[in-house]
């Protein structure tokens, strides 16, 4: 099976708020969510919170709405604003994350993160990527895996 595809992969709603995060950008992060087991529905750029929220409950099968933001501060509140209300009238049902590129963008995102959690965002990261982690793996919550030999902790040895 590949890693991303097939029965019981994770699968997400990904798409580039706005214009401020180019086509390359938007593309890149699908392919690196890929390679991390993760199926993304790619929306590309230019997306409104709307068609993404639309979009996002059209898809049974998606776990969370992953939303790359560009660096201003202020537009991506903006595009954001009507989060609170599609969550508490039932418009959005799973989770939101929100976050960059891994290269610089999220500094500007951090200075607002307290506000986008108040209006509903699950969670901002640095690299959108990173979501992977966050999701179930295969219907199991992340922390019930076991570890990979080469990862487990070292045995405590008993004097």
């Amino acid at each position: 099976m590949e890693r991303g595809h097939g029965p019981g992969a994770r699968t997400v709603v990904v798409g580039a708020l706005g214009d401020s995060v180019s086509p390359v950008d938007s593309f890149l992060m699908a392919m690196r969510l890929g390679c991390r087991g993760v199926r993304a529905v790619n929306l590309g750029t230019g997306v409104t919170l709307d068609r993404a929220a639309a979009e996002l409950e059209c898809r049974d099968e998606a776990e969370a709405l992953l939303l790359l933001c560009g660096d201003d501060p202020a537009t991506v509140a903006r595009q954001l604003s009507g989060l609170g209300e599609l969550v508490a009238t039932g418009g959005v049902t799973r989770p939101v994350l929100v976050g960059g590129t891994g290269a610089g963008s999220w500094r500007e995102l951090l200075t607002i993160a307290g506000g986008l959690r108040r209006a509903g965002v699950t969670q901002v990261l640095a690299d959108l990527a990173d979501a992977a982690h966050l999701l179930p793996v295969y219907g199991r919550p992340v922390r019930d895996l076991p570890l990979p030999a080469h990862e487990s902790p070292p045995v405590p040895r008993v004097a």
